[in-house]
């Protein structure tokens, strides 16, 4: 069977356990939650010497794997038995582990944990045939982050509003370690507050008020040229901060909900608010103001311009001298006078 998370933490805390629990996918940052809470809080501290083993795929066998599921729990109920970064492991060890997927022992709850790849499906079966539990750990969308950020911050007991969303999900992409990382150290520092608001994500997560990609978006969105080159002549002398493979991606993203909001009937902040799934419609007032710069046509080839320098910014069609910075300026300048 599948589970969520919150199903798996469920089965933890009633030990009400299944024997293998396979973990895969490309989003680590499930993985690891997951492990560490099978590692912290399954088998009582003052036993894990005894009943609980952690084991690295490159440095472990299949043989050496099925022998310690293999023991029995000594003065417990149960043996964990943990397997990390399971993906180094070589193809034909998990041939070998079948054999133990197809019998494995109740006393054991073994937990691999198998980043960046998922399995095939013959593996799978053969894990839930036997009781086994797999989870699939999915990379969120872009259009799920904001969603994401709302609902994590909520269980930290906090209040977020949809501009510090956006500077967030647009500042450090998809990365969710990353984020709950910058989000722990922010909900430290605000302290008694409950509101999270824009000035306490440019204080403590180290983006700039005035010179970051969103304002770079609101200047584009009004082909505000002064104001863009101040932003980019900024990024170019914080280039570790501002990374160009940061900035075309959340440039890109920005213009398809530009599209999609010139695509709506009416153009009002409403109806964009909606078509973009944003709750408040005051956050649509960028998306009206830059489809009264910007044609559809216009739109489409600036998004089109952003493949071909995401290869540039790999090295591909581009002089060996050119910097991150001469590529920043030189899209930027195109965008603006397409």
């Amino acid at each position: 069977m599948a589970e969520t998370i919150n199903q798996i933490y469920k089965d933890i805390e009633s030990k009400k356990l299944s024997p293998i629990y396979l973990l895969s996918g490309e989003e680590t940052y499930y993985i690891d939650l997951i492990a560490d809470k099978f590692e912290n809080t399954l088998i009582p501290e003052e036993s894990r010497d005894f009943n609980q083993t952690v084991l690295y795929g490159e440095s472990t066998s299949a043989n050496e794997i099925v022998s310690v599921c293999r023991q029995y729990p000594l003065m417990s109920d149960l043996r964990l038995v943990i397997i990390k970064e399971a993906q180094m492991l070589d193809k034909r060890e998990w041939t070998k582990l079948s054999v133990y997927f197809s019998a494995p022992l109740s006393s054991t709850i073994l937990v691999i944990c198998n980043k960046n790849k998922t399995f095939d499906i013959k593996t799978k079966n053969l894990i839930t045939k036997n009781k086994g539990v797999v989870f699939d750990s999915k990379k969120v969308s872009d259009s799920g982050l904001s969603k994401w950020i709302k609902e994590y911050v909520k269980e930290k007991g906090f209040i977020i509003d949809e501009q510090s969303v956006t500077i967030i999900s647009e500042y450090l992409g998809n990365n969710l370690q990353k984020i709950d990382n910058e989000l722990k150290k922010l909900i430290l520092n605000i302290k008694d507050r409950k509101n999270i608001t824009t000035e306490d994500i440019t204080n403590n997560i180290g983006i700039s008020k005035d010179y970051n990609v969103f304002e770079l978006e609101k200047a584009l969105a009004t082909k505000n040229v002064f104001k863009a080159n101040q932003i980019i002549s900024y990024f170019e002398k914080n280039q570790k901060a501002n990374p160009i493979q940061l900035i075309i991606p959340n440039l890109f993203s920005f213009f398809v909900k530009v599209l999609i909001a010139s695509q709506t009937k009416t153009h009002t902040p409403q109806e964009i608010a909606q078509a973009l799934g944003f709750s408040n419609p005051y956050f649509a007032q960028d998306y009206i103001k830059a489809i009264t710069y910007y044609s559809s046509q216009q739109i489409i080839s600036i998004i089109k311009l952003f493949e071909d320098y995401d290869m540039k910014t790999k090295g591909m069609n581009v002089s060996p001298l050119t910097t991150e910075g001469d590529l920043l300026k030189e899209l930027i300048f195109k965008i603006i006078h397409i």
